[in-house]
């Protein structure tokens, strides 16, 4: 019986130690980001009958408590703490795992300019997919990889969209000499000489006879970029041209209408826009003509500096056409005198010589100086109307927008709840890049331990579910924090006191048993 006092004692004391160890890697770990706590749990140890009184004690298993810990503002951008589910994926640097897992967010960039933890793991998340995105939309792709910052915006970028989210004042008044409409005479300016000269002062007011007086009813202009990140400014003129109706005076429907918007529309509003590309001229501090388009007849100076689009609007004020002229060569761009109504009203006709581009994103093509060669290069790119509005009140410009960029240095980073990284850099652009990955599993603690709070995934732990922050259960993403460690010292404390107990109390069993074993060999 001695023996069997001796051994269930020494059970006791090796659990209580073992507790004791948990509890002092808890508490040793308590300012660890990322740590999880764990706690040892005891279980009986039986063999035989039920009236066995027990073999001792063991440590059945030790359980991680993966519940969250405080997070608290760090103020730097690229601590990054997760508040729900989940833990960050990163690539094992050692290569022995396909992936390890952690809470820790204490990110840093490194000398290649990749996002890894303090140890060099390389943080994995979806890169942003250039073919796809467009700069109202950002698509990233699904493929699992290393964040590489430091590549982007090193090399210039030529634009090649332009979007205008513009809202045209629907109340404007006729943009025209005399409010007659009358495009082959006096529309959209006050010029004098020949009068279908006037589209040709629009789309060349540089040098087109007669020289175009009047002016638009509204601008706005951006910098773009050629193929080496130049800057050049576009500017976009708006002027009103007319209501145009879909049928003549006798409700005859007009030859070259072509479309007929919703079944319902008589009419529609049409405007015209000039576009023009200038430099600075840094000698005389003032803007000189750089652009040339390229798609022209060529012209005795040298093509035009500028492309004309017309805009026509429905009833309910939504850009249905984009219409551009046959032949760019402005002195043979005209438009049809309107016919006058049974009330002596002008009643307009379509252009003639233009075209539907068949798109709301017609193309848009120039000859740009390359500072480098002293020659001419092409710079083409989309012009997205697509949200083009004409509503009464006022203009508004909801957004014109372009992806091109000078070269920039990476000077610093955002991360949103969902994950998304933008970056800021030193030619003013902030782009998304890249969006993190984050992982759960079906068992966490199944997972290996590596140490360094992380973690591979293992057998029983099941495959990691891939997904990204704030979707799916997973949890967001709070920059500029880190999330501490779970322990509870006050707890842990009065958990250690216990299992000291414990262990003074099989020791004290042990030596009791000592005691009885003197006694039967003292007799």
């Amino acid at each position: 019986m001695s023996a069997n006092f001796d051994l269930n004692a020494v059970s006791g004391i090796n659990a209580a130690a073992s507790g004791l160890a948990v509890i002092s890697n808890n508490l040793a770990n308590s300012q660890s980001f990322g740590f999880k706590s764990s706690r040892a749990e005891f279980a009986d140890m039986f063999s035989g009958t039920q009236n066995s009184p027990g073999n001792g004690v063991m440590v059945e298993s030790i359980t991680q408590d993966f519940s969250q810990g405080t997070i608290n503002g760090t103020g730097r951008d690229l601590d990054m703490a997760l508040d729900g589910e989940g833990f960050f994926v990163m690539a094992d640097k050692a290569g022995k795992y396909e992936a390890i897992y952690t809470r820790n967010g204490s990110f840093k960039l490194d000398k290649d300019g990749f996002l890894t933890d303090q140890t060099g793991n390389q943080v994995q998340g979806y890169a942003r997919n250039d073919v796809l995105s467009t700069e109202q939309d950002v698509v990233f792709s699904t493929n699992l990889g290393s964040i590489d910052l430091d590549e982007l915006n090193k090399v210039p970028r030529s634009t090649t969209e332009m979007v205008f989210n513009v809202n045209l004042d629907g109340q404007e008044a006729y943009n025209s000499a005399n409010n007659t409409g009358n495009l082959a005479s006096d529309s959209v300016g006050t010029g004098t000489g020949d009068p279908t000269n006037n589209l040709a002062a629009i789309i060349d007011p540089t040098n087109a006879v007669p020289a175009y007086t009047g002016f638009p009813d509204f601008s706005t202009n951006k910098t773009i970029h050629d193929s080496l990140g130049g800057e050049h400014r576009i500017t976009a003129d708006f002027f009103k041209r007319a209501v145009v109706d879909v049928v003549d005076p006798n409700g005859v429907p007009r030859s070259n209408e072509d479309f007929d918007l919703d079944g319902n529309n008589d009419k529609y509003t049409s405007w015209f826009v000039r576009y023009t590309v200038s430099d600075f001229d840094k000698d005389t501090g003032t803007y000189i003509p750089s652009g040339v388009d390229n798609t022209t007849t060529a012209q005795a100076n040298g093509g035009n500096t500028g492309m004309l689009f017309e805009l026509r609007f429905d009833d309910n004020g939504r850009l249905q056409r984009v219409y551009q002229p046959n032949d760019k060569d402005p002195t043979l761009i005209t438009g049809d005198s309107p016919t006058i109504g049974p009330n002596g009203e002008p009643i307009f006709d379509d252009l003639a010589g233009w075209t539907d581009t068949g798109t709301l994103k017609p193309n848009m093509e120039w000859l740009i100086n390359n500072p480098l060669t002293g020659a001419v290069d092409p710079i083409s790119f989309t012009a997205e109307f697509n949200d083009m509005t004409e509503f009464s009140g006022s203009y508004n410009i909801r957004g014109v927008s372009q992806n091109g960029y000078e070269i920039g240095d990476l000077i610093g980073l955002a991360t949103g709840s969902d994950g998304v990284i933008e970056a800021r850099y030193s030619n003013g652009r902030a782009i998304p890049v890249a969006q993190l990955a984050v992982a759960n599993f079906s068992d966490k603690n199944a997972m290996h331990k590596l140490g360094g709070q992380t973690y591979a995934e293992s057998f029983n732990s099941g495959t990691a579910q891939l997904g990204s922050p704030d979707n799916n259960g997973m949890g967001s993403v709070v920059q500029g924090s880190l999330e501490y460690s779970n322990v509870d010292t006050t707890a842990e404390l009065v958990e250690m006191i216990q299992v000291q107990r414990m262990y003074q109390a099989s020791a004290q069993v042990l030596s009791t048993s000592q005691t009885l074993t003197q006694t039967i060999l003292n007799l």
